[in-house]
């Protein structure tokens, strides 16, 4: 059976995926010859190229001399006209350029004679060059790469004169007005490789060694070898290139979310090609490189309108990767200025996924119906606890549903993707969690009958207590709504032609409907079949990735024990808090307060544990979210790791233009699953959504009606008078949520996982820590919370403004024991009230 799966998978397989690179024209260089080994880049955002060397009255086999330059031109505007705006301090090619925020570094190169050392910044000053001498390199180099790496400008290979027969493999960085020495590229010395930046590493691709022949003239070998210099310091050997690429325009562009283009070069297939005035040029082939995977794949050719230029500078300007000029044969130079725009490769969604998703949705609001008419008194009773009736296992589904959602079937499995599984451990402290709320909070929360968690402050301390954590909730959950809704239009839009904002509305709209009509009731029913769908969608997707890596299962995991995908980078030893994610104890503590804070005082959960009809019950559902969570995470990590296993085995599938991070499940979902398939997984990623979205709109709406319409601001209304208030409340807040979604579709967000996990401590933290107070201390009073509460908040937002370096993950952790051991030590200190009668160290 599952040879016959994967043999009609494959039939179904959809083309290669191939990078969507749009050219065009730039004006010409103001000479008619162009420049090989120019400066370029860009001040005040004005493209500027200066120097190069070309021949300009003949090639070199008619008797003709190169020539080396100083000229510097000027382009403002991409349909304007190049301006001879200045001089460089003397003739120079085939140095390195960089752009940095303060304009234009210049650095070494060449004229006839000798190799330079001098650096110097060029900026533009509106109506001419202005030229600043900065501190030399170390050594004169010429025909050496490099790029901008964090702000610091790194240099790697080259030569130290014109006559050189070996090439240098030291390593430069300048920043802060001075240059370093980093260690040596661990290999071969090289001229003309290709650099490039992406994600705090700085990376080498090709070029040539040198060495002398019997006569001491130098010979080259072309190298295919690649490198990474990472953030820690350490050169990483990287997949060969497959082809050699010397003098390929650098930096390669760093396009979509992962991927590096090296563009053209000379692979040397055409070194001793006679005679040289009829040499066919450089290699039109783009090969993409996978930052993520390790591996490479060639794309598309550059257009045959366009000569693929060597010893060519690349500039990012007006959302262009520009190459200015370069030399297009042995010798002959062109002054074309052409200009690489990458555009995302989108994908029909189609009729047939689109009616799934539809039937899906419409079953949604069918639920929401059904409970309407079932609860046709209306009550708040029903509408906020469905009457109590709510199935242990259903209760349990929901939870389980409503803490993990889209940022479970996306981030988790993008950002194992990226990086590894060891944020699985995150997910092990609910073995602590679960057993810890059953039996300290629960009886609470039970005992007291609450539908509003936050009643329970103002009896254990006070109405102000009350009415902060109220309002805590109520904007976190604003905000949870909005990235919710954010995140699967944003990931679904990246890869298909469905639009970010039309996707969040309809999610967003959707969800209002159901949660409106039909309470309380209606989302926890929708939650659990949510739940179950999200899982077979996990469970699908994971199967049908793992039987088409190469080697099937087996494959998979050989390939993630190999490449570190695994536990491997996790370290028993490390306690960095600025950053934590190899940690194991930053890690545990940070993921067990970020779960601990929700499962306590979040009134999403929390409402769910009267929604059963006794204690055993609520216990009970708590045991279902339990080992939901741990095994069902474990599928999601998984997944990550077997999408990352298919795309290693099959690279030429990946778009190398796949913009968002955390789109690419989406993007295996519609580029490899059959018709129909994807729609039913997509229909599972609008699940995982509506799931959160419609907790949070209910539980939103519970908070404020019993938190504030019925306690502070109309007292003594009729029931019916709140359940209206209720159902205006969803709608405010859905709205609200929604409008937040759109704003946010317009930013960059890294990973929406982490930015989520970071919201939970900003804005929660300190939520959990008051009712830890109120349950396990006695002497702890509202005067004491209060200020502990304030301080807790207080604390988090100054490290996070200030970028103190700490991980967003520890946020929870810092605003709950800021609360608690300030609260706890102000109750000691200052008068104050409060029912010690409603702590576990009650004295009676």
């Amino acid at each position: 059976m599952i040879r016959i799966l994967t043999a009609i998978l494959l039939l179904v397989h959809l083309p290669t995926a191939r990078a969507s690179l749009d050219w065009t024209d730039l004006p010409a260089l103001p000479d008619p010859t162009g420049f090989a080994g120019a400066f370029a880049g860009v001040s005040a955002d004005a493209l500027i190229v200066g120097g190069g060397a070309n021949f300009p009255d003949a090639a070199p086999w008619d008797g003709g001399s190169k020539v080396w330059h100083d000229r510097v031109f000027v382009l403002t505007k991409t349909d304007g006209a190049w301006t001879e705006a200045g001089r460089l301090p003397r003739p120079l090619a085939y140095g390195v350029s960089v752009t940095t925020g303060a304009g234009l570094v210049c650095i070494g190169g060449s004229d006839a004679d000798r190799h330079y050392a001098d650096v110097f910044r060029l900026t533009w000053g509106g109506s001419k060059i202005v030229t600043e001498t900065l501190p030399p390199l170390p050594v004169p180099l010429a025909n050496m790469a490099g790029a901008l790496v964090n702000g610091a400008v790194h240099i790697i290979g080259g030569t130290d004169s014109p006559d050189a027969t070996t090439a240098s493999n030291r390593h430069f960085a300048f920043a802060g007005d001075q240059w370093t020495e980093l260690a040596p590229l661990p290999t071969d010395g090289r001229i003309l490789p290709v650099a490039a930046t992406r994600d705090g590493s700085f990376f080498v691709f090709s070029g040539a060694s040198l060495a002398p022949d019997s006569d001491g003239k130098p010979v080259r070998t072309y190298l295919r070898d690649a490198w990474k210099y990472d953030a820690s310091g350490n050169w990483v050997q990287l997949a060969d290139i497959p082809r050699a690429a010397v003098a390929a325009p650098s930096p390669a562009p760093a396009i979509g979310a992962s991927h590096l283009v090296v563009i053209g070069g000379d692979d040397g297939s055409l070194a001793d090609f006679q005679p040289k005035s009829e040499h066919p040029g450089f290699l039109h082939e783009i090969l993409a490189y996978d930052t993520i995977t390790d591996t490479w794949t060639p794309t598309v050719e550059l257009p045959s309108a366009v000569r693929p230029p060597v010893t060519a500078p690349v500039t990012e300007w007006n959302g262009n990767f520009v190459i200015a000029s370069g030399e297009v044969r042995p010798a002959v130079r062109s002054p074309q200025v052409i200009a690489l725009k990458p555009q995302a490769n989108k994908s029909a969604f189609g009729a047939i996924n689109w009616s799934i998703v539809g039937i899906y949705l419409a079953g949604m609001i069918g639920i929401g119906v059904f409970f309407m008419k079932r609860e046709a008194a209306g009550s708040t009773e029903a509408y906020f606890r469905g009457g109590q009736r709510i199935p242990s296992w259903v209760a349990g589904l929901s939870i389980f549903a409503t803490m993990l959602s889209a940022l479970t079937f996306m981030g988790i499995p993008a950002r194992a993707y990226r990086t590894d599984i060891s944020w699985y451990l995150g997910q092990l402290p609910i073995l602590l969690i679960v057993p810890l709320v059953a039996a300290c909070y629960l009886p609470f929360f039970r005992k007291l009958d609450l539908t509003s968690a936050y009643e329970y402050l103002e009896r254990r301390f006070s109405l102000a207590c009350r009415v902060f954590a109220s309002l805590s909730f109520t904007a976190f959950h604003l905000g949870r709504i909005a990235i919710v809704l954010y995140l699967p239009a944003l990931a679904l839009a990246a890869v298909s032609d469905i639009n970010v904002t039309t996707a969040i509305i309809v999610i967003g709209v959707l969800c209002l409907i159901y949660t409106v009509i039909g309470g309380i009731e209606a989302v926890v029913w929708t939650d659990a079949i949510q739940a179950l769908v999200l899982m077979a969608g996990a469970l699908l997707c994971f199967g049908l990735a793992a039987f088409r890596v190469d080697g099937g299962p087996a494959g998979l995991f050989e390939i993630a024990s190999q490449d570190h995908k695994l536990f491997e980078n996790l370290r028993w030893d490390s306690f960095d808090i600025a950053d934590g994610t190899t940690s194991v104890v930053i890690l545990f503590i940070a993921f067990f307060f970020n779960s601990f804070v929700p499962y306590t005082s979040s009134q999403d959960v929390v409402q769910r544990y009267v929604t059963t009809p006794d204690l055993p019950a609520a216990r009970k559902s708590l045991k279902v979210t339990m080992w939901m969570s741990v095994f069902g995470s474990l599928v999601f990590f998984l997944l990550g790791t077997a999408i990352y296993a298919f795309y290693k085995t099959h690279p030429a599938r990946l778009d190398p233009t796949l913009t968002a991070g955390d789109s690419i499940l989406p993007f295996y979902i519609v580029r490899e699953l059959p018709v129909g398939i994807s729609g039913l997984v997509i229909a599972a990623i609008f699940a995982a959504a509506q799931s959160t979205v419609s907790s949070s709109l209910n539980s939103v709406a519970t908070a404020f009606v019993k938190d504030f319409d019925s306690r502070l601001f109309r007292p003594g209304r009729s029931d019916h008078s709140y359940l209206r208030s209720a159902q205006a409340a969803v709608i405010i807040a859905g709205v609200i949520g929604i409008g937040i979604a759109v704003t946010m579709a317009q930013a960059n967000i890294e990973s929406a996982f982490k930015t989520f996990n970071s919201m939970v401590g900003l804005t929660a933290g300190s939520l959990g820590g008051l009712f830890a107070l109120g349950v396990f201390t006695r002497r702890s009073h509202g005067t004491g919370a209060i200020i502990g509460a304030v301080t807790g908040l207080v604390t988090v937002l100054i490290l996070h403004l200030t970028g103190a370096p700490v991980t967003g993950l520890l946020y929870a952790f810092i605003g709950f024991s800021s609360c608690f051991l300030v609260g706890w030590i102000a109750s000691l200190v200052l008068p104050g009230h409060g029912d010690s009668t409603l702590s576990l160290r009650n004295p009676s």
